[in-house]
């Protein structure tokens, strides 16, 4: 499926990689006016749009149309569709920016998430068909000055509700609020929105000079009058000076590295999160469902993991649907559709052949893709995977899990984050206190309850042990000793069903190693060490 970006410039991409578009700015605009509006039109609307100063309207229609056909192979369904007397676009043909964020619209985004909101707010790379002007088609222009201001005030609407949302994670915030006052500069609303953070961050300086142009530029609408002026009354009291916490000094994110986040279309529909990082030898990451593309930089537990193996691989991640980036609202959560997405993440991302690394439940949608793929896989990295879900496994541990998913379904999404806090326990153990809470803020904006739950429940049933036998690459096996979310045995049969695979235990607690614990760098050099050995 081919995408048609009309939020910026225009662009229509394949694999992710922008195709060479007509040379004639009539029939870009055509291709837009389809895709935009998604609907059948007759040949004479069409004609009165872009040609209505033309000797021949509908022979120059018939020239744009050919030229359009030209875009798409012959194993994809063309852009438009004719029939009769009526042009339409084929909605099958190529998923399009501007209709993903209407449709969330459409389902109303005071009840979507943080991450249906920052999947939706990603889109905007521009105004709405930046540069495409026809100054000699007023019915076009009239047109397309009327879209770019319903997006606009959509773009506006979507980085103030994240502003906003995204308070416990100020530094997300605080880029939301900037963008909204680059979108909308003569919104008092916005310029306050935008100071109150800035203040309650204890960035006096800064506040005080965006108050100074934020004065500037309402300027021209009378000055500000209210919102502005009370957010700025914040700021005549002194503001003591905070000494650093060495906590706080631990737990600040590192610069983040350049990653190009993009989006594929899943085989039902389902829109999913990828991005590169680094650059080197292919190294495929396999999701699972506490992380994030966007606000794994600032985790305690994965930041230390997208730095490292950035650093000699080119690194491919991903967020699970329902979780991070990626829709959350996926209708199918079957272990098969994982697999899938895992499929077109790889297709999308153009990689042929490259290392795989999987972390707890990731590893057995690793397992499997190696498995139908031996082809592809070059090598393979497990850690704190299973053979069998919790389902399947000890009654005991069966117990457990399932009281815990219940938990997790009512009151995952709860303000007191108790659930959530053990959770983390489980999951870190030898976290620090402030690891442990920023953690908790940050697993509430991955993943909604309701998803959650289907997930912990879908991975209860999962069982790989067919498909071990089935693995043809060298494989590197590891498992923490203490691990209170995946039993060590776990590991070890995980090694033992794959032909030659190399089991390592590792002396810790945490089901995630942490950066500043023993068992890190000891898994770092293994990693490393096997996947170099790949390229001798």
């Amino acid at each position: 499926m081919l995408t048609i970006s009309l939020l910026g410039d225009m662009q229509i991409l394949r694999d992710g990689a922008p195709i060479e578009l007509p040379r004639s700015r009539k029939t870009r605009a055509l291709v837009a006016f389809l895709a935009a509006t998604g609907r059948a039109h007759r040949r004479e609307q069409l004609c009165a749009l872009l040609w209505d100063d033309a000797d021949d309207p509908r022979a120059s229609l018939r020239w744009s149309l050919s030229q359009i056909r030209g875009l798409t192979a012959g194993s994809e369904r063309p852009l438009a569709v004719t029939e009769h007397d009526s042009v339409a676009f084929d909605s099958q043909s190529a998923a399009v920016d501007l209709t993903l964020v209407r449709r969330l619209q459409i389902a109303g985004l005071e009840s979507a998430s943080i991450g249906q909101l920052q999947q939706a707010a990603a889109f905007f790379r521009g105004p709405f068909l930046d540069g495409l002007d026809l100054p000699e088609n007023p019915a076009f222009q009239s047109w397309r000055v009327a879209e770019r201001e319903d997006a606009r005030r959509l773009h506006v609407k979507l980085r103030a509700m994240l502003a906003d949302r995204l308070v416990t994670a100020s530094d997300e915030a605080l880029s939301n609020a900037r963008e909204l006052v680059k979108i909308d500069p003569q919104s008092e609303d916005a310029w306050s929105r935008l100071i109150t953070l800035l203040l309650a961050m204890g960035r006096r300086q800064e506040a005080q000079q965006q108050y100074e142009t934020a004065n500037r530029s309402l300027h021209v609408v009378g000055g500000p009058v209210g919102p502005l002026v009370e957010a700025w009354g914040a700021a005549t009291a002194p503001v003591a000076a905070k000494p650093p916490v060495a906590e706080d000094i631990a737990l600040a994110p590192p610069s983040p590295q350049a990653q190009a986040t993009r989006f594929c279309v899943a085989s039902d529909g389902v829109a999913i999160a990828y991005g590169r990082t680094g650059s080197g030898p292919p190294l495929v990451w396999v999701a699972n469902w506490i992380m994030h593309l966007q606000n794994d930089e600032l985790s305690p537990v994965w930041r230390h993991w997208v730095r490292a193996l950035a650093r000699d691989n080119r690194l491919v991640r991903y967020d699970q649907r329902g979780n991070g980036m990626s829709d959350w609202n996926a209708g199918d959560f079957s272990f098969d559709t994982l697999v899938t997405d895992l499929e077109a993440v790889i297709d999308a991302a153009g990689e042929r052949r490259f290392a795989m690394l999987a972390v707890s439940q990731g590893c057995a949608a690793a397992v499997t893709y190696a498995a139908l793929y031996p082809e592809r896989v070059s090598r393979l990295v497990l850690l704190g995977g299973f053979t069998r879900g919790w389902m399947l496994r000890a009654a005991d541990d069966a117990e457990r899990r399932r009281a815990m998913g219940v938990l997790l379904e009512h009151d995952w999404d709860r303000d007191n984050p108790a659930v959530r806090q053990m959770f983390t326990t489980l999951l870190v153990p030898d976290a620090t206190p402030a690891q442990k809470q920023r953690l908790n803020d940050l697993l509430r904006l991955a993943i909604s309850a309701d998803n959650i739950a289907r997930i912990h429940r879908v991975f209860g049933r999962v069982d790989i042990r067919s498909q071990l036998a089935a693995v043809r690459c060298p494989t590197l096996v590891l498992h923490a000793r203490n691990d209170a979310i995946v039993p060590f045995d776990e590991g070890r049969s995980l090694a033992a069903g794959i032909a030659d695979a190399r089991f390592v235990a590792l002396d810790s607690r945490n089901h995630i190693l942490l950066e500043n614990e023993p068992a890190w760098p000891r898994f770092l050099n293994e990693v490393r060490a096997f996947l170099a050995s790949d390229r001798l």
